[in-house]
């Protein structure tokens, strides 16, 4: 069922990663290859806050039709979803990008605002989130923005960009949907999520 996860949710907890799959081979001299292989995901783990039966049944109800790994739906995390930097309004990309590429010039986000490194952009063309890599001064136009991992699918001059409340393309890595309860009569569940590429 897709959908988009309840924005009440509230999470108390946050564990994030990213995940790079990387084949290593050493030969008997102690020579190493290394390649790359698979593109790189995030993935994130959230707890929730002790809710009553009520509060929780929403949240669990949502989770339950996701048909455990089968489905994917949005999630906006907590804390990490907003940019840090003092940018504004709208950012557009200002020329066409081949997929490959780990930056891009873009105009807008208001005169000498600023976006930080380890901040996450989304590309308003296709679901997959980026993390920008140098900080950069916002002059109104043709600014360099340099972001991690490789565009997956290129983007032109009508390509936006997201850096508040970044949404992410998720599914749930198991199968099995589990709530706790405890003799306070709260309850509380922890989901794990994977970014669908």
């Amino acid at each position: 069922m897709a959908g988009t996860f309840p924005i009440t949710a509230g999470f108390t907890t946050l564990d994030f990663q990213s995940n790079t799959n990387t084949r290593v081979t050493t030969s008997v001299s102690g020579k190493t290859q290394r390649l790359q292989t698979g593109a790189q995901y995030w993935s994130f783990s959230l707890k929730s806050p002790k809710k009553s039966r009520d509060d929780i049944m929403s949240d669990y109800a949502f989770l339950v039709t996701q048909n455990g790994q089968a489905d994917t739906f949005t999630i906006v995390p907590p804390v990490i979803t907003n940019a840090r930097g003092t940018a504004s309004g709208v950012i557009t990309n200002d020329a066409t990008v081949a997929a490959g590429q780990l930056t891009c010039d873009v105009a807008g986000g208001g005169q000498n605002n600023t976006l930080k490194k380890g901040d996450l952009i989304k590309f308003s063309n296709h679901d997959k989130v980026y993390m920008i890599t140098a900080d950069v001064t916002l002059t109104g136009g043709n600014d360099t923005l340099e972001f991690y991992p490789p565009l997956v699918t290129g983007i032109d001059n009508t390509t936006t960009i997201t850096y508040d409340n970044v949404p992410f393309k998720v599914y749930l890595t198991g199968d099995n949907i589990q709530y706790k309860s405890s003799t306070d009569g709260l309850y509380q569940y922890q989901i794990k999520v994977n970014e669908e590429i």
